[in-house]
């Protein structure tokens, strides 16, 4: 059996209001976050990829489950941030498309996996319209991204707040 990992969520939004709705939405349907789980709010890059959709100006911020998931959860997790992402959507009447986008992912010792709806040649098939893509390994004491990495998880200040994270998964598989 693998060994379990971090299950997180990548929300980025245009509207701060949601980035705390959606991390109660997150607790109340998976559990508490991690004491170290919530990632300061960064300022999303600026991509045209989301600009007609979702607005200009947007934010990101992470929040990571306390408890240790199975390594086989992120197809059902995908499914059920689609739910939160509708519900919250139509929480209020926002001026885009796509006011919300939660991206939920897993943090194991040598990498950092995303979920995404779409195939594309560097993803593999997890099963019920789930993809998944290795977007960073651990490698020589650091993050690296791969040539298909997005550009915002390229940023040092992610590798800083999935390092920290990746220090207690190694303390609680060692003790566990």
């Amino acid at each position: 059996m693998a060994p379990r990992a971090f299950l997180f969520f990548g929300v980025f939004t245009g509207y701060p209001e949601l980035l705390q709705a959606t991390r109660e939405a997150i607790v109340a349907q998976f559990g508490s976050l991690h004491e170290c789980g919530v990632s300061p709010v960064y300022p999303f890059p600026s991509t045209q990829a989301y600009d007609k959709t979702m607005g200009t100006q947007l934010h990101r911020q992470f929040f990571v489950l306390n408890e240790l998931q199975p390594q086989t959860c992120l197809a059902v997790t995908k499914h059920a941030a689609l739910q939160i992402e509708k519900q919250l959507s139509l929480s209020s009447d926002f001026a885009v498309e796509r006011p919300l986008n939660i991206d939920p992912g897993l943090l194991n010792d040598c990498r950092l996996i995303l979920a995404s709806t779409k195939d594309y040649a560097h993803r593999f098939y997890r099963g019920d319209n789930i993809w998944e893509e290795i977007t960073l390994i651990y490698r020589g004491g650091a993050f690296e991204p791969l040539p298909w990495t997005y550009p915002d998880f390229r940023a040092p200040t992610y590798h800083e707040f999935f390092v920290t994270l990746r220090k207690d998964l190694l303390k609680k598989t060692r003790n566990g």
